[in-house]
């Protein structure tokens, strides 16, 4: 509860996070002190239990999809559960550590073990890293100004070692230790837990707007993605209402207007001729300068020649005869060609051709089948949310957008992408100066969710020192400057239409130009770990030999 209590959205009482841990962490030492043999005996089921309802409450909005219950079980209660025990995966190797090296090693064993778990939950088909530490301070951005350093991994071992010291004070006050000895436990806490904070509340006071800046306009259009985004209206006529909204406030010094994710749903048909020929009709990347939505995005352009529009699109690309498809790729029916299908963004500029990106973090089972090269084609588990069921295409690379007189450099970063710190911080590796986010938070309803997924963004902001622009269906959209501070944020399920002055940061962060080094030295650490304990157990038993 305490923790649940220190997220974003669900208390947001940020604090609590620095000793929330402390209870998991006592049960692992009163049950395993002195005797190594009751960890078996339910330790595990009552860290899983605690887990678990951290893992529920948070993330209970999983739960509002508005599909059939099979889906809203699977995603209100499956997914948090199975994170629940990923979590109690350094619990268990720690405790199985500790019966060889002692308690010490054991603990030092479970930071770096956790660490390395919450940099692996990024990169692989069943990527959830929702609940990692760090993203716990995404309420209280002025204590962490320092992720511009480290990231938000930073967050995480910021947390493990304030709730590991705080476990020495009361492992002190249990066993009765010199009064000496628990005084400097309790020091070594305060000054582990007030150090970071002070240090960045002088940062985050001090820090002034890099860069020049530029008008942004960003269009909230509020369609329901369930009756009304997908064949429920012209894709058309929700175009020029989105257009429309922008005509309110741009200016003539509007350099740049951001539209949602997938908010260009033209159907893509695909027609073949007498002649075996293929006819595109839609938002196919093969000619997008074809499509209604593209020619009536350049059309309006005409009378803001100094803007650019960036925009959320599903679009799709043919593989025509004798090219070769992609892993993701399905076949034409009646045909020997293959097409692709994406969630993309779009960028129309005067001047330059229509520009491209594919959404590269896909949510497992919405927009991408795990683990479908192992295990082949499971069609049948995917949930169909709007667009087209199956894995959907993703790009390698990351890339930004520019308008020809290259006056800034914005990053596509579409919906979950943004919960992904090394991964935009990618984007500003390429050259980006701008953050765009670009997302359709509607599928939850008015939950936790899209609270949390803003808050998030404010963490990029700090960890690249790049300005957001956020663009949401139904909310909320706002700015975020370079310290983390939101302004003129959106009220939710509201149609609005904001306009505000952002700064190009050009400058790189140490987070930007090293990474995750964290990781790096978890994952070593990690390793050494368990190879350490193997090698101590093989001699341990050889010599009882």
């Amino acid at each position: 509860m305490l923790l649940t209590l220190a997220w974003p959205a669900t208390g947001s009482l940020a604090p609590l996070l620095l000793f929330g841990l402390a209870p998991f962490l006592w049960i692992v030492e009163q049950r395993t002190q002195g005797h190594y043999s009751t960890w078996r005996k339910g330790t595990l089921w009552i860290l899983f239990l605690g887990l678990g309802i951290w893992n529920l409450i948070t993330t209970s909005w999983l739960g509002e999809v508005q599909e059939g219950w099979e889906t809203r079980l699977l995603l209100g209660v499956g997914v948090m559960l199975a994170n629940a025990g990923l979590m109690l995966l350094p619990f268990g190797i720690s405790m199985r550590i500790r019966r060889t090296v002692g308690p010490g090693w054991a603990w030092a064993a479970f930071v770096a073990l956790w660490l390395s778990g919450e940099w692996a939950h990024m990169r692989w088909d069943l990527q959830w890293p929702w609940l990692t530490l760090g993203n716990g301070f995404a309420s209280r951005p002025e204590w962490v100004q320092w992720y511009e350093v480290t990231g938000h991994l930073g967050g995480s071992l910021w947390v493990l070692l304030s709730n590991l010291l705080i476990l020495r004070v009361l492992l002190a006050w249990q066993r009765g230790e010199a009064p000496l000895v628990a005084r400097y436990r309790a020091l070594a806490a305060v000054v582990l837990i007030m150090v970071p904070i002070a240090t960045s509340w002088v940062r985050y006071i001090t820090w002034e707007e890099q860069g020049p800046a530029i008008e942004v306009v960003v269009v909230q259009p509020n369609i329901d993605p369930y009756s009304e985004k997908f064949g429920g209206v012209d894709p058309l006529a929700q175009l020029d209402g989105m257009l429309a909204q922008a005509d309110a406030v741009i200016t003539d010094s509007t350099r740049l207007i951001l539209m949602p994710e997938t908010a260009l749903q033209e159907a893509s048909g695909l027609y073949i001729e007498d002649d075996g020929s293929l006819l595109l009709k839609g938002l196919w990347e093969n000619d997008l300068d074809a499509s209604g939505s593209v020619q009536r995005i350049r059309t309006w352009l005409g009378k803001y020649p100094n803007a650019s529009v960036l925009t959320g699109m599903s679009s799709s690309r043919l593989y025509r005869a004798g090219e070769t498809p992609s892993a993701t790729a399905r076949p034409v029916r009646n045909s020997d060609s293959w097409f692709d299908a994406a969630n993309s963004a779009l960028f129309v500029s005067p001047l330059t051709p229509a520009g491209v990106y594919h959404k590269s973090k896909l949510v497992a089972g919405v927009e991408l089948l795990p683990f479908e090269q192992l295990l082949g084609s499971l069609d049948a588990l995917s949930i169909d949310m709007g667009g087209t069921t199956g894995s959907l295409a993703q790009q390698v690379d990351r890339e930004f957008f520019s308008p020809a007189d290259s006056a800034f450099s914005a990053a596509p970063v579409i919906c979950y992408e943004s919960v992904f710190g090394d991964f935009v911080a990618d984007y500003v590796r390429q050259g980006a100066d701008l953050i765009a986010i670009l997302t359709n938070d509607a599928w939850w309803g008015n939950s936790s969710g899209y609270h949390q997924h803003l808050a998030y963004a404010r963490l990029r902001a700090i960890e690249t020192r790049r300005a957001v622009a956020r663009s949401a269906n139904t909310g909320v959209s706002c700015f975020i400057n370079q310290r983390g501070d939101v302004s003129q944020n959106t009220a939710w399920w509201t149609p609005a239409a904001i306009r505000g002055n952002v700064h190009l940061n050009r400058e790189s962060t140490f987070f930007v130009r090293r990474g995750e080094l964290l990781a790096f030295l978890a994952l070593l650490a990690g390793a050494g770990s368990l190879i350490a304990a193997v090698a101590i157990t093989w001699r341990t038993r050889s010599k009882r030999i």
